[in-house]
């Protein structure tokens, strides 16, 4: 009985012993917060899946991402569940890098443009114009607050304050402004606006009233204390190497990403 009972300790022990190790070897959480964002995280899952493969393929820790396209879930999920790094979309990251203690590691290359930059447009009926002065309201799947409108992506509309109206129907909204049922602005990122280019006569009764200035597109950051320096300098490089990895190029099409730079 006692011969049993040291075996029974013992083995208390050990497993006590690793513990730690147990407990680290779980895959560090990626968030991918980009508010107003289409899909649900349940459909985005295998595709995230996917590029969390290629990048530990890449020589990247093992992750495990999420994709939330809600902004007041994304900060939860950040305050709560602590991920290790997050690619966020740049309106974000502007807004919230004073309260985070995040580093970036790399620049996403989101297609189409792929050149780390975004470009917006105002789209409104054709024959119509934008107003010089005085208060504009502007559809927009994407919560922009009205001061990235007027200091990042107009500013040189000096004469106007903006007013920004949340949509989640934007085909719908572009059918109504060309009928002339709704009046209006819709604000449109590069792949809403190959609506645009839709064989539809509809289309032809909408017109681009303004091009944004080029912003940054989403960085990748790494939380303070979440990666240990060689797991963070190993995430950077597969980021970095992914978008040279043609097996990958599936996956990252469907992400709407070419791959990562160095921010």
């Amino acid at each position: 009985m006692r011969g049993l009972m040291k075996i029974r300790l013992l083995s208390i022990s050990l497993f006590t012993l690793f513990l730690p190790a147990l407990a680290s070897a779980a895959p560090l959480k990626l968030l991918f917060l980009y508010p107003g964002g289409q899909g649900s995280s349940e459909a985005a899952q295998p595709l995230l899946d996917s590029f969390t493969e290629a990048l530990k393929k890449s020589g990247g820790p093992e992750m495990k991402a999420t994709y939330l396209s809600d902004k007041t879930a994304g900060l939860t999920f950040i305050q709560q569940e602590k991920p290790a790094a997050a690619l966020l979309s740049a309106d974000l990251f502007e807004e919230q890098a004073k309260a985070w203690s995040s580093t970036p590691v790399a620049r996403s290359l989101q297609l189409p443009s792929a050149d780390g930059t975004e470009t917006f447009y105002l789209v409104g009926k054709k024959g119509s114009a934008l107003p010089t002065s005085g208060k504009i309201t502007v559809l927009s799947p994407r919560p922009f607050s009205p001061d990235y409108l007027a200091k990042r992506l107009f500013p040189t509309m000096t004469g106007l304050s903006f007013e920004v109206q949340p949509t989640r129907n934007v085909l719908g909204d572009l059918r109504k402004i060309a009928s002339g049922e709704k009046t209006g602005f819709i604000l449109l990122d590069p792949y809403e606006h190959r609506a645009m280019n839709l064989k539809a006569a509809w289309v032809a009764e909408l017109a681009d009233l303004a091009t944004s200035a080029k912003v940054p597109s989403a960085p990748v950051v790494v939380f303070a204390g979440a990666m240990s320096p060689e797991q963070q300098a190993a995430f950077q490089k597969a980021l970095l190497q992914v978008g040279k990895d043609s097996a990958a190029q599936a996956t990252l099409q469907e992400l709407r990403l070419k791959g990562f730079v160095a921010p």
